[in-house]
């Protein structure tokens, strides 16, 4: 466990470098404003969508086949990379098309075109980030992580503050990829395997079947995360795009939490799946209850200081968003646990069944968006999100059970929600008008309940005392 936590404190640090997107976020949407800020978001977001046709499967097929044996590393890195130089040329050129159907507004359309440009760099990053997780170098990914973040916000914030204006601003985002994905190859060339070129057809090949039901996967969950902004853009004004935009911005920051934990336990899973099936499900479960007793007092808070939240990030002029994000504060929770679920899945190479649950949650997130945004606007997108989570948590429950193990699903709520059902009635009846003093009041009220419950075994108590112990002889 203990390379587990020091992988999952390198991760944890390299997704807090999500901080400087969002710093370079706030300062596009209060320089751009709400309509050119809404345009960013839509070309960011059909971006999204166009980058999982230059993944396929691949990146999630080397880091779980790579962690279970390292040295297909020599043979699957130049073909990978030959095959997506492919991939990423025909998937700027399907970006392009799809670019001119959805948007008529020529500013819009240029500053996707742009982004869309960066596909090539994006693609070839990720290939060098599966192979160091599947290595287990979160070190590695650390250094490239604060390496572009840092070139993206001084780059891009420069051109912001002392040039303006939407298009300069998207081929600076584009640009400032270059110098790290530099930097990430001399790594892997240095760390993990020689850089060769090699195209070997018959091996893409097989890589590329092997890889079918993770690429279907991966291009429904980019398409189930973005739809709804995609719907929303095409049916009400740039306005209510940017506002929108913003409040799901702060719960896609909200992912980083699952994602750092599932990124690190991939090549984990993957290994114990192939050498010791009992440890794999103890593990899985153990990651599953630590999520949710993070997930629901996280997702309470943020829904209790949204005004606040939404201020001092964005400005006034994005309040409109607080409704919309109190109702996807509700989604947080079952986002927290399908993550979860659908990685423990697919490191137990059922990736068959997890692509028939999003599936199956994309075609309800996108009749749900259709009906509702028709009706309620941004509103009515928020609780398409909420309804979608909750379908996909309980498809999924029942996909776990049938192929791997039960998830006591009872047993990991219930002590969190009652924790934090308590914390909240006494800060609802003590009504602090500071909202840091309502935020510590929840967190210490939610902590005592969680000890007065004994939601910790003797093992993990065991830890805990050893971890002050450690912390207090260093202070």
């Amino acid at each position: 466990m203990g390379s587990l936590a020091r992988n999952t404190l390198f991760s944890a640090v390299s997704s807090a470098s999500n901080v400087l997107l969002v710093v370079l976020v706030i300062i596009a949407a209060r320089v751009l404003g709400e309509r050119s800020f809404g345009y960013f978001s839509f070309a960011l977001a059909l971006v999204a969508i166009f980058d999982r046709l230059t993944d396929l499967g691949l990146n999630t097929l080397t880091a779980r086949s790579v962690a279970r044996d390292r040295s297909l590393a020599r043979s699957y890195l130049p073909n990978i990379l030959a095959w997506k130089s492919l991939l990423s040329i025909a998937s700027i050129g399907l970006l392009v098309l799809a670019v001119n159907l959805l948007s008529h507004d020529r500013e819009a359309r240029i500053a996707a075109y742009i982004i869309g440009i960066g596909l090539v760099s994006q693609c070839f990053k990720a290939v060098s980030v599966a192979f160091f997780q599947a290595y287990e170098r979160f070190d590695l990914i650390l250094i490239v992580t604060y390496m572009e973040r840092s070139v993206m916000l001084l780059a891009g914030a420069s051109v912001l503050i002392f040039v303006g204006g939407l298009i300069p601003f998207a081929a600076v985002f584009t640009l400032s990829r270059i110098p790290d994905l530099a930097l990430a190859y001399w790594l892997v060339h240095r760390k993990i395997t020689p850089l060769r070129i090699r195209f070997e057809p018959r091996t893409v090949k097989r890589l590329q079947v092997s890889a079918i039901p993770l690429a279907a996967y991966t291009l429904a969950l980019s398409a189930y995360w973005h739809v709804g902004i995609v719907i929303l853009s095409a049916m009400r004004p740039a306005a209510e795009v940017g506002w929108y935009s913003a409040g799901y911005k702060i719960y896609e920051g909200l992912m980083v939490f699952p994602f750092v934990v599932c990124t690190v336990l991939l090549p984990r899973l993957s290994q114990l799946f192939t050498a010791d099936r009992q440890r794999h499900a103890a593990l899985a479960l153990r990651v599953l209850r630590y999520l949710t007793l993070g997930s629901m007092p996280l997702a309470i808070a943020v829904g209790i200081l949204a005004p606040q939240a939404v201020q001092l990030v964005y400005g006034q002029a994005y309040l409109p968003a607080v409704p919309a994000l109190r109702i996807l504060m509700g989604a947080a929770v079952f986002m927290f646990v399908n993550w979860t679920l659908n990685t423990v899945l697919i490191s137990a190479d059922r990736e068959k069944p997890v692509l028939q649950v999003t599936a199956a949650g994309l075609l309800v997130m996108a009749a749900a968006n259709l009906v509702l945004v028709r009706q309620l606007g941004m509103i009515g997108a928020a609780y398409s999100v909420a309804v979608s989570e909750l379908c996909v948590f309980v498809y999924l429950l029942a996909t776990a059970r049938r192929l791997l193990f039960r998830v006591p699903a009872h047993a990991i709520a219930w002590r969190p929600a009652v924790a934090c059902t308590v914390a909240g009635t006494v800060l609802y009846l003590l009504r602090l008008r500071a909202p840091a003093g309502s935020a510590l009041l929840f967190a210490a009220v939610y902590v005592a309940m969680l000890l007065v419950l004994r939601a910790f075994d003797p093992e993990e108590w065991s830890g805990i005392r050893n971890l002050l112990s450690r912390a207090g002889r260093r202070s």
